[in-house]
């Protein structure tokens, strides 16, 4: 069974630890931490590398150490060295569509201005599965929406995105175990209810209940 890739994108450096944009990176920190497994580093790859034996198969957990603009730029090589199928990787990103801890899974689809995501696409095609982590929309609308992603996720968002990482983590085995649609189905699925939730929690509070 070949290889599948998780690749979370971010800025390498420690002014960058903590900000919207590095939240996939944050994923994947939390993985290998999960997995006990350590990060070596890939300098040929310009990445930074965990192999992990898990989910029935092994796991190549990658963090590119170029900036965001120029993440899938060594990625394909990096691909091909530990035979992964293009089609099968998985890539988390940031997502200032959706609230922090809420996820999206998509395919085949354009960038949605994500600079990062754009630039994998260059690489290697936009057939690869998007694990696109909330991580909330600015609240002033007159703010630069880089201002907004390379700024530090408030106390409030960590605890949600923290809160939710049983959820990321099952979400990202389904998709290994069972592959993106099913996942899709079940991501869908804990969103609407969600949304059900958050819309009878705002109803109450109109009515001062």
């Amino acid at each position: 069974v070949p290889p599948i890739a998780i690749v979370g994108l971010g800025n390498p450096g420690s002014e960058y630890v903590g900000t919207r944009h590095n939240a996939g990176f944050w994923l994947v920190d939390k993985l290998v931490h999960r997995m006990n497994a350590a990060w070596k580093d890939k300098s040929r790859f310009h990445a930074r590398v965990a192999l992990v034996s898990a989910w029935g198969g092994t796991l190549v957990l990658i963090k590119p150490t170029t900036f965001m603009n120029c993440s899938g730029e060594y990625l394909k090589p990096l691909l091909n060295y530990h035979k992964c199928i293009l089609v099968e990787t998985i890539v988390v990103h940031d997502d200032v569509a959706f609230p922090p801890g809420h996820v999206k899974l998509s395919r085949n689809r354009g960038d949605g201005g994500h600079n990062g995501v754009k630039d994998m696409i260059r690489a290697i095609g936009p057939n690869f599965i998007r694990f696109r982590l909330g991580v909330g929309a600015k609240q002033d609308f007159r703010m630069d929406l880089a201002d907004h992603v390379l700024g530090r996720l408030r106390p409030e968002e960590i605890r949600d995105l923290e809160g939710n990482l049983d959820f990321f983590l099952d979400t990202l085995r389904e998709i290994v175990d069972k592959g993106c649609a099913h996942a899709m189905n079940s991501v869908n699925q804990t969103n609407k209810v969600r949304s059900e939730t958050d819309e009878q929690t705002k109803l109450q509070g109109d009515d001062g209940s």
